[in-house]
């Protein structure tokens, strides 16, 4: 059968899960009803992620040390930057200078030390 979401056509699958009863009956609005659950376990794929320097499986199980150590974590000066990402670095530097140069107009030298670490960050 094929369906149309937001304009992209596709075609479904005829693919069920063979299923069996459960076990569980009641009534529901007067009519029997009978439970069913799937007739076996789909094993789920696992996956080694790491999010924010910390590594993890997607099955739950702690992650071995040798597993953890596989996953490089590189600083953000060696990531591989996009051009967005180049653009908006860019336009907070502009920024970042347009505020040290009011601060060093007004004489604010805590601003200036605040600014000049942030710019440290930044370079």
């Amino acid at each position: 059968m094929q369906l149309t979401y937001r304009g992209v056509k596709y075609q479904v699958s005829d693919h069920r899960a063979t299923v069996v009863e459960s076990g569980a009956t009641g009534r529901y609005r007067g009519a029997q009803w009978v439970g069913y659950k799937a007739a076996s376990v789909v094993p789920q794929p696992n996956h080694t992620l790491c999010w924010r320097g910390v590594v993890y499986q997607t099955n739950g199980e702690p992650v071995a040390a040798a597993a953890a150590m596989e996953a490089p974590i590189l600083p953000a000066r060696q990531r591989a930057r996009d051009p967005i990402a180049e653009t908006h670095r860019h336009a907070i530097l502009k920024s970042l200078e347009h505020r040290l140069n009011v601060a060093r107009t007004q004489g604010n030298q805590d601003l200036i030390n605040l600014l000049e670490d942030e710019w440290q960050q930044f370079a």
